[in-house]
Order: structure tokens, then C-alpha cells, then sequence
């Protein structure tokens, strides 16, 4: 059998095509890239060692997770993309900033296995980990930068929620607020799961976070996001709705550009606010108990919970 699926990421000046078309021929699956994107001239290229571990690592988490690593479970796979392409980039294409990029290909796997085996994979989520990266001067005026990652949600699961503010597939975790304060002049004032952002399903995907900080110098300070999500959201699965998308904004009310340098002036604010995970199966067959849950957890709001779900909150909710 042969089964393709496409995904798009934000990319960086334009959106960027992942195409898979996985093919099973005997006790061998063949997957192939061709009618993905060409090179981007950004840092955000793939090379191909890289979209092999992210193909193979996909289709043992779906196929095979009990059987142990060796190159014996990886024989049966053979991955290729075309020369030249953003997932099999050729010298001296830049690829500092490949998991941009190489992060979605795991979701474009499961978009395709689940044609077949919807019982066995998730739904989208929020993909990539976000960088943030400040650069400025302190009160004394020496130089400083620091860079913090943090994540999103991940997809619904066929039997239970996505993760919140969790990384999948590079399953890092988030830094703590106050290593954060204690390494950098930054300042977090506010950081909380982003209500609504799990897309609906009979589970729900994952929130994403909401992140509010500042610098707390005299000076300037540039800051460098290499973010995604904020035009395409993740898929839901089975029925389940799309997660929230993501956005940036400064305390002038200003929208940031999800990639790139940005100088802020002293004081200014930067709100982030992460994308959520797609949900799976129909909301309307979710457990009420568990919206209920939702509500009084501050995880859906009221109005959230009687459109995507039918449920009304209760007394105590």
C-alpha cells in the first residue's frame, strides 16, 4: 500500500511543504520526501541524517516501541528526499536552526499512519521548541545574552490528552522561571497554561503556555525568536479540532514577527503565547466528567466548553 500526507510549517520569509508518501512493499517501508519544499537561503534546512532519525524514530514510536534500538529495528526503513531540497540540504546550505523544521516531521509520519492505524498515533502538536534568545547590556554596560527554551502542547492521544507545555519530539522539558531570573537580567512576569488552547476531541490536546517577561536593564535589548505555529495550527485526528495558534506581542500592543531580530526599548514587555495541540476524536463525545474537570481547572473557559463540547458548566464549576 502507499499513503501521503502534507504539513506546513510557517517557515520563515514563506510557508515551507513537508510532503511524505510512505510505501510498504513485502516486510520493508519505504518513505520518501520528494514534494517538500526546495532550500531555504535561512538557517532552517535539514540535512538528511537528521530527517532519517526523525522518520525512523517516528515510525518506531507507532509501529515497534518495544523493540530495542539496534540496527537490526531500523534494517526494514529507507528514507530518502530529493538533493537539494529543505530535508536533504546540500553544502553550504545553513542548518543551524534545522529543528525548525525537523520537529514537524514526526506529525507528517502520523498523518500518514493514520490513514491506517488511527489507534496508534497522535494528533498534531505544537512541534518545534521555541528559542528565546535576549541579547543586551546590563546596568554597567557589559554585554549579556541568554537563550531559554519552552513548549508548547502536544497532541490528544487515541486514548488519553496531550501533554501541556511539553515538547514532543524532543522531549525537553522547560527552564524554570527562577533559574531564568537568577542567570539573566529577565524579569518573568507571568507564566500560565494558555486556557483554550487544546484543541477540542473526545481528548484534548495539550495547552500551550502563556509567557510575559521583560528586561529589567536601562539599556535596549534585541530579542530573537525562532518560533512556529503562528500561521498554521496543529491538526486535531479522528474528528478532533486544530490547537490554538500562536502569537507574540509587545506591551505597545505591537504583533512581533514569529522569526528574526527585533530590538525593544528599556522596559518593553514581550508576551508569548505558545500554540496548543490538536485534539482527537469527536468533543462531543468526550467524558463530561472531564470537561467539568477542565472548567474548574481553568484549562477550558465556560463559553469554550458549551460550543466545542455541549456541556454547561455546573455550580462549583
Amino acid at each position: 500500500g502507499e499513503w501521503r500526507n502534507i504539513v506546513y510549517s510557517d517557515g520563515y520569509e514563506e510557508p515551507v511543504r513537508l510532503e511524505v508518501t510512505l510505501t510498504k512493499l513485502g516486510d520493508e517501508i519505504w518513505v520518501d520526501w520528494a514534494g517538500s519544499s526546495p532550500e531555504s537561503t535561512r538557517g532552517i534546512n535539514v540535512v538528511l541524517n537528521y530527517t532519517h532519525a526523525y522518520t525512523t524514530y517516528a515510525l518506531k514510536c507507532a509501529l515497534a516501541p518495544e523493540v530495542p534500538n539496534n540496527e537490526g529495528s531500523f534494517r526494514p526503513v529507507h528514507v530518502s528526499a530529493p538533493p537539494g531540497s529543505i530535508l536533504n540540504a546540500q553544502p553550504p546550505a545553513a542548518v543551524g536552526a534545522r529543528h525548525i523544521i525537523g520537529h514537524f516531521l514526526p506529525g507528517a509520519i502520523f498523518g500518514a499512519l493514520a490513514q491506517i492505524i488511527p489507534e496508534r498515533v497522535m494528533a498534531e502538536g505544537a512541534a518545534n521548541i521555541w528559542n528565546i534568545q535576549l541579547t543586551g547590556k546590563d546596568d554597567d554596560g557589559r554585554l549579556w545574552t541568554y537563550v531559554w527554551f519552552s513548549t508548547g502542547g502536544t497532541g490528544a492521544r487515541p486514548t488519553s490528552d496531550g501533554i501541556s507545555a511539553a515538547a514532543f519530539p524532543s522531549g525537553i522539558s522547560g527552564v524554570p522561571s527562577e533559574v531564568i531570573e537568577s542567570l539573566a537580567p529577565v524579569i518573568i512576569h507571568r507564566r500560565e497554561l494558555r486556557q483554550d488552547s487544546g484543541g477540542a476531541g473526545k481528548y484534548r490536546g495539550g495547552l500551550g503556555q502563556t509567557l510575559e517577561f521583560s528586561v529589567r536593564t536601562r539599556h535596549p535589548y534585541t530579542f530573537s525568536p525562532l518560533f512556529d505555529r503562528v500561521h498554521f495550527a496543529a491538526q486535531g485526528a479522528d474528528g478532533g479540532h486544530p490547537g490554538a495558534l500562536a502569537r507574540i506581542t509587545t506591551s505597545s500592543g505591537e504583533e512581533l514577527d514569529r522569526k528574526g531580530a527585533r530590538e525593544l526599548p528599556a522596559g518593553a514587555h514581550v508576551t508569548l503565547e505558545l500554540p496548543g495541540g490538536g485534539g482527537y476524536g469527536n468533543p462531543r463525545d468526550r467524558d463530561p466528567a472531564a470537561v467539568h474537570d477542565d472548567i474548574r481547572e481553568g484549562l477550558v473557559s465556560a463559553s469554550e466548553a458549551r460550543s466545542a463540547y455541549g456541556i454547561d458548566p455546573e455550580p462549583g464549576d
